[in-house]
């Protein structure tokens, strides 16, 4: 066996998207696979709440994403984190409760007609006099940021940025607390239907517009006034509709920073698409806080490493997990 074997099939399975890597025996990306399988897509026509339904329509979306990986590597240890493991899901893992350290050496079993999969907890802060708080497939992000971090000595702030983007405080390498904003999923609500859809055009990059309402949404006049503000500043003319979306997605950006993040924050780590982190570094940067970047790939590193924290791996491939460098 060389160090360029397949060693691992990873998938991170969210709500809205589904990435897939064939990592090799050092937890290196061979494959990477981006299906449009997220939990929406799998679940779309099937009755949720029948759990023998469910089963078969995330098996069979397990096998379009990595089928042949499967077939060509049998016996090859499977994790998947995300929505995969929520009560939508293929089987609902729990989560871990807050505050709490990243320990996932317990995972849930999946058995499918290839093997296993085994899936990842999420993790929860439960609702008292405020609601709680639910994470699903980001707790594997924030175990590769710590493999790639080390010790970072002090407190942080790790943010998420997504469909449900995540503030998540760390301290000593346990989670101490988090909050979702669900900002871009309202991002692709407000875009795809009702009048600001009807109002903007093909949407242009425009950064101008886009800081404009990063101005507009860390004002206080609220977040839906705020919003249905984009429709006139288009009909006035001081708005283009090609750059309507840009003006959103500022004035939500805008809103959640303002919100969620403190005084603090004085290190913070973004984790997310090379787009929304820049997004989101500009919103910090606005309330002097210089964010360092990390992509979207730690989650193939946390998924490593909780697989072999768990005992999935070879243990010729633990030995080399040990030898790698961190990224």
């Amino acid at each position: 066996m060389t160090d360029t074997d397949p060693g691992l099939i990873a998938l991170d399975w969210g709500t809205s998207a589904q990435r897939a890597w064939l990592l090799d025996t050092r937890g290196r990306v061979l494959d990477a696979r981006r299906p449009d399988s997220g939990l929406l897509a799998t679940t779309e026509g099937i009755d949720t709440r029948d759990p023998r339904a469910r089963a078969a329509a995330y098996e069979a979306a397990f096998r379009r994403a990595c089928g042949d990986w499967l077939t060509t590597h049998p016996g090859l240890p499977a994790i998947a984190c995300g929505m995969v493991g929520s009560a939508q899901g293929w089987v609902d893992t729990g989560y871990h409760t807050v505050p709490t350290t990243l320990d996932f050496t317990a995972l849930v079993p999946v058995t499918h007609r290839d093997g296993v999969l085994h899936l990842v907890p999420g993790l929860r802060l439960p609702s008292g006099d405020t609601p709680g708080d639910v994470i699903r497939g980001e707790e594997t992000q924030l175990v590769g940021i710590l493999d790639v971090l080390g010790d970072p000595g002090e407190p942080f702030t790790v943010v998420l940025p997504g469909t449900h983007s995540k503030w998540v405080r760390i301290d000593g390498g346990a989670v101490t607390g988090f909050a979702t904003a669900m900002s871009g999923e309202l991002y692709g609500l407000l875009t795809a239907h009702g009048i600001l859809a009807r109002t903007a055009a093909e949407p242009v990059r425009d950064d101008a517009a886009f800081a404009r309402g990063l101005a507009a949404g860390r004002r206080s006049r609220g977040l839906a006034a705020e919003l249905f503000g984009a429709r006139p500043l288009v009909l006035d003319g001081a708005l283009e509709p090609g750059s309507l979306p840009d003006y959103l997605s500022g004035v939500l950006i805008g809103d959640e920073v303002a919100n969620l993040s403190s005084a603090s924050d004085t290190r913070v780590v973004l984790c997310g698409t090379a787009d929304l982190c820049r997004r989101y570094a500009a919103a910090l940067a606005d309330r002097g806080v210089e964010a360092a970047v990390l992509t979207e790939e730690v989650t193939a590193r946390g998924l490593w490493r909780i697989a072999a924290a768990a005992g999935l791996l070879r243990p010729q491939d633990k030995e080399r997990l040990e030898r790698t460098p961190k990224p």
